[in-house]
């Protein structure tokens, strides 16, 4: 068997015509589909292009393979780090809010200026529900993980390897500062494409100070 990898998903779509063009998983046009390689090589044959452009059914396997012994649900969080952009806009609107005397009051405004631009895809795989205020000085984070379910993901994996990244977030970064001055917990809430829960990091003070 042959394949041609989708430069927009990098899904393996297997060859089994010369009329492939579409990717089966993302709908996008195949950079290297025979239809438009063909043109640029009059001269060859769809078994030359199948040799020369496209994978084997060998190499398709280890590479299964080799994504295979990472924890399930990782690869989606290679760019986790463009979720932590949020956090400027939360410094933005904190720069008027936290000046106020209710801290409380100024979460909830935030929330609520943050919400009108909710929900939001924060990347192909992380979308941002909304943002609550929570008794007890917490503010939260929610979010789906639209292309999993719970049972495709390894928890305890995932949770683990986000966990430190948050932690140190909240604990250095500039535009949480008046989060942590108000000794504020910080959540992040989040569940899978069907709705169902998976984990919450709570960031507390005892954790950044």
């Amino acid at each position: 068997m042959h394949f041609i990898k989708c430069s927009n998903c990098g899904h393996f779509n297997e060859v089994k015509t010369e009329y492939l063009i579409f990717c089966s998983q993302c709908n996008k046009k195949l950079e290297k589909n025979y239809t438009d390689w063909s043109k640029r090589n009059s001269d060859k044959s769809f078994d030359d292009y199948k040799q020369l452009i496209c994978t084997t059914a060998t190499n398709e396997t280890s590479k299964v393979k080799a994504k295979s012994s990472r924890p399930k649900g990782l690869k989606y969080w290679i760019g986790f780090a463009v979720t932590f952009g949020l956090f400027y806009v939360i410094g933005y609107y904190a720069v008027g809010f936290l000046v106020k005397p209710s801290f409380n009051k100024a979460l909830m405004e935030i929330a609520s200026e943050m919400n009108k631009s909710c929900p939001i895809m924060i990347d192909n795989a992380t979308r941002l529900d909304n943002l609550i205020v929570l008794p007890d000085n917490v503010f939260q984070y929610n979010y789906t993980l639209v292309n999993m379910t719970k049972d495709s993901v390894k928890i305890d994996d995932l949770r683990n390897y986000l966990e430190p990244t948050i932690i140190n977030f909240v604990k250095t970064n500039p535009d949480m500062k008046k989060m942590r001055d108000f000794k504020t917990t910080v959540n992040y809430y989040y569940k899978d494409k069907t709705g169902v829960y998976l984990f919450t990091i709570s960031v507390k003070p005892e954790q950044y100070e």
